[in-house]
């Protein structure tokens, strides 16, 4: 089914569902029977305007425009409790106080954006939010070799060499799959050394485009330092950026401890909480992260974070521009709450 046709059918499910009260049905369920007891943990990447989204060469999956995000945090003041990382720790206690849901807001990457734009926003409404850096990318510009991938790709001449290249490497691709999230989604499950290979060989040609490049940059350890002054909490997502779950435990530990400490150290506070890059974990990676001293772990499996169940494992709702939006880009409460439900 086409993208255009799929997006149609989930706003129109979405929008019945909210008009015919089935998802107010749904939100006082949650609050009044479940709310004592689950969390809404909410993540988001970035937060940009429409000029920089189109310059940005970042997925669109990670982009929240910044009237959207607005409206997204006046919404979340008046139907739920933001909180911090203490509130989630008690949970079951707190919320029994409370008739509207707890709701805590992180942010993984660390980009500039999230300073500049996310910051004064939480600012304007007195909310606390997490935010998960990788100290490796910290005041670079350009991001992650996803960014460099799809700046590549922007070039026809240069998305054809690609296509062609990986033919000679992705011999597991799905068949067909030749557009850039497929290609991204592959270079993703491998181990970093096998995929830097490849990247030198598939980007060998890329040049200098500078494209996205400032868009595209990182928090300073100055704007981290505010940050954290305010009511920031700043949490570690490793130093380089890794999927976990494909490396060696050696190099596992290396990427969690290092961080750890490289954010203790600029920051003069006790790291606390960790991301788990693209949420994937294991039972290995798992032990890990508790014997590196994290108290909290989060993932990316969609859902609410039960108050019984383990904090090394944190559930969390991510949010794009794609999932709660109407079709004319609007902030759409029946949208959201439908990606909450976990019915999209």
């Amino acid at each position: 089914m086409p993208a255009k046709i799929r997006r149609f059918l989930h706003i129109a499910v979405a929008e019945t569902l909210h008009y015919t009260g089935a998802l107010a049905l749904w939100r006082w369920y949650r609050r009044t029977v479940r709310g004592r007891e689950e969390v809404c943990v909410l993540g988001l990447h970035r937060v940009l305007t429409w000029d920089e989204q189109e310059r940005s060469n970042s997925l669109d999956g990670m982009v929240i425009r910044e009237n959207t995000y607005l409206e997204l945090l006046a919404y979340l003041r008046r139907r739920f409790r933001v909180v911090g990382l203490d509130d989630l720790a008690s949970a079951s206690g707190r919320n029994s106080d409370s008739t509207e849901p707890m709701c805590v807001i992180t942010f993984d990457d660390g980009w500039e954006d999230t300073y500049s734009r996310a910051f004064p926003g939480l600012k304007k409404y007195g909310m606390p939010a997490v935010v998960f850096l990788a100290t490796g990318a910290i005041g670079s510009i350009g991001g992650f070799w996803v960014e460099r991938v799809k700046q590549a790709w922007r070039a026809p001449v240069t998305r054809e060499r690609m296509k062609s290249a990986i033919q000679e490497h992705a011999v597991a691709m799905v068949k067909g799959s030749g557009d850039l999230e497929h290609l991204v989604e592959w270079l993703k499950r491998m181990p970093s050394a096998k995929r830097n290979a490849i990247l030198d060989h598939l980007l060998a040609c890329e040049g200098n485009v500078e494209n996205g490049a400032s868009i595209d940059a990182m928090l300073t350890w100055e704007q981290a330092r505010e940050m954290s002054r305010e009511d920031v909490e700043i949490g570690a997502h490793t130093v380089s950026h890794p999927l976990l779950t494909y490396e060696e435990p050696d190099a596992v530990e290396r990427e969690l401890k290092i961080s750890k400490q490289i954010l203790e150290q600029k920051l003069g506070k006790q790291v606390r909480a960790f991301a788990y890059p693209n949420g994937d974990w294991n039972e290995q990676v798992r032990k890990q992260v508790q014997e590196a001293g994290y108290q909290w772990a989060f993932t990316t499996h969609p859902g609410w974070h039960k108050a019984r169940e383990n904090c090394h494992t944190i559930s969390r709702v991510l949010l794009h521009e794609g999932n709660i939006t109407t079709r004319d880009g609007e902030f759409s409460p029946a949208m959201l709450n439908l990606t909450l439900a976990g019915w999209a």
